[in-house]
């Protein structure tokens, strides 16, 4: 079986597309072990540990919170003896062990009436689109509620400084294979990927500066997974998720309103298959808690979520592959969602489909940026379903500093419930991608012939030429065209959501899903009921 890259689905404008190599670490596994009935999980961690010693390996971590949350114990096991293979194999053949599969890497995918508030750039197409502005005339957020961002790292910027938890921030990251997590810090942010999605969740508005935010205030707290831009592995992903739900445990209050996973990854399992996978368990777990909603961008390689892959294509699936996690199933807290371009068309990189719970803004999102070395960049558009992600979570946050006490479930259905349905449309992952190119190519021959580099003679020729090549790059996509919708409800509305919120509280703030002051109305209409009937008593006799 050929070995599946975990990458993180960001579309970046620039370069033309990725190349991809297929690795998991050589040596390494992670499995999940059963708890023998009576024995307590300190104990039954030894068991494993020992077990795991027996067939010439070591547990390289135990992820405490996740298996104490599944009643399973989850490992990263290490060999320096045994192949990957050989130790899957030997693995499974224990009684103990539940599953085992590799320790894939990550890679990153580039190519590169209402409020307003004083930012010299906060006129965001996005953030006017799901009417963000509409809700600001009630909340513009609150500082007591959180959002977790595991991604790159999330930079200090004077956009963002304000609204960062940084005693909550952690490195989770690897060391030349070791588990030094203070190697570096969560706020380096060498490819400013997670700095992007940071700003459009909650730059600080209203500040003079910048850009604004979905919440003008927030507490946004980044776990950093990737330690450079080529890769991170799953077993740092799945130890990430361990650190938030051991942060949950300690601070039972804490408002998390959501957590942004901008990644994805190709597996050949089915979802029900994966139910079976540590790499699912996890999620679970996670989701188990029922403290947070999970939002996970789509992917951007122009198929359908939940289905397999019909071809393959450019070593990044092979046919019968499934996008994870946006295709895990039975995770009630799991957000999916695919991206939309400003006039209302599907983008042509977007995966879609039924499995796709919403869309967003994701083409040409302005938003706040890491000053790398070379450049000194502090904001720049980019555009995938990486940055469709950080639409709906800003979302989640601001329904959640206007409804503190809503649940993760209630929040999810106000936000699906509200989608603009007459904004979903029909995905053109060929036709679409033809015409982006071309007129990108276009643009570059026209600058090329004005300042005299190429002659205009040549102009119809050569993009003649590059169309008919992005025709036949493209031309297995095109009998996607017109086959699905974006997502299975439509374009984000946060207003429209809010109002949903609000009329299941009957504008009390408390967004309990029902009028809280249902029972005194209740206990006050039976009151009058038997005074009424006790005077018609009288009066009868």
């Amino acid at each position: 079986m050929k070995a599946k890259i975990f990458m993180l689905l960001l579309l970046l404008t620039g370069t033309c597309s990725p190349a991809w190599s297929e690795i998991y670490t050589e040596g390494e596994a992670l499995a999940a072990f059963r708890v023998p009935e009576g024995v307590g999980m300190s104990a039954a961690s030894v068991s494993v540990a020992e077990a795991v010693g027996e067939i010439g390996a070591s547990v390289a971590e135990t992820y405490e919170t996740l298996s104490e949350i599944e009643g399973k114990i989850f490992v990263h096991v290490r060999s320096s003896t045994k192949s990957t293979e050989e130790l899957i194999t030997t693995l499974k053949a224990c009684p103990d062990v539940i599953t085992a599969s590799p320790n894939y890497y990550a890679h990153r995918q580039s190519f590169s009436a209402a409020r307003v508030p004083n930012d010299p750039s906060a006129d965001l197409w996005g953030i006017k689109a799901i009417r963000a502005p509409e809700v600001w005339e009630h909340t513009t957020g609150d500082r007591d509620v959180y959002v977790c961002i595991i991604d790159s790292g999330l930079y200090r910027h004077p956009d963002l400084q304000a609204n960062i938890a940084a005693d909550l921030g952690l490195n989770v990251t690897t060391v030349s294979g070791d588990f030094d997590r203070k190697f570096t810090s969560w706020d380096v942010d060498r490819t400013g990927h997670g700095t992007h999605i940071a700003g459009t969740i909650g730059a600080v508005g209203n500040n003079g500066i910048g850009v604004a935010g979905i919440n003008w205030n927030v507490s946004m707290f980044s776990v950093r997974v990737f330690d450079n831009d080529e890769y991170e592995t799953i077993s740092e992903e799945i130890r990430a998720m361990n650190y938030l739900a051991s942060l949950l445990r300690k601070y039972p209050d804490m408002k998390l309103a959501a957590v942004n996973m901008s990644l994805g990854a190709y597996f050949p399992k089915t979802p029900e298959e994966m139910k079976d996978d540590v790499y699912y368990m996890a999620f679970q777990a996670l989701d188990k808690m029922d403290r947070t909603l999970i939002v996970t961008s789509a992917g951007n390689q122009r198929v359908a979520v939940g289905r397999p892959t019909p071809f393959d294509d450019e070593d990044v699936f092979t046919a019968g592959d499934y996008c994870y996690p946006a295709s895990f199933i039975g995770l009630k807290n799991l957000v999916v969602v695919g991206a939309m371009v400003s006039d209302d068309t599907a983008a042509f990189f977007t995966n879609w489909g039924e499995s796709v719970d919403i869309a967003a803004p994701g083409f040409e999102i302005l938003s706040t940026y890491s000053p790398l070395e070379k450049t000194g960049i502090m904001y720049k558009s980019s555009s995938g379903t990486s940055m469709a992600a950080p639409h709906v979570t800003g979302a989640a946050a601001l329904l959640k500093a206007a409804y503190p006490d809503a649940t993760p479930a209630q929040i999810k259905a106000a936000l699906l419930d509200g989608a603009n349905t007459a904004k979903n449309p029909m995905i053109y992952p060929y036709a679409n991608a033809v015409a982006f190119y071309t007129k990108r190519y276009t643009a570059q021959i026209d600058s090329q012939i004005k300042a005299g580099i190429v002659p205009a003679v040549s102009r119809d020729a050569l993009i003649g030429e590059y169309r008919a090549s992005t025709e036949a790059k493209y031309a297995k996509y095109k009998p996607l065209d017109g086959t699905g919708r974006v997502s299975r409800t439509g374009l984000l509305d946060v207003k429209a959501a809010y109002d949903i919120l609000e009329r299941s509280s009957y504008g009390n703030g408390s967004s309990s899903g029902c009028n809280a002051s249902y029972p005194a109305m209740m206990i006050i209409a039976v009151i009058a009921a038997f005074v009424i009937a006790t005077a018609s008593r009288k009066f009868n006799a």
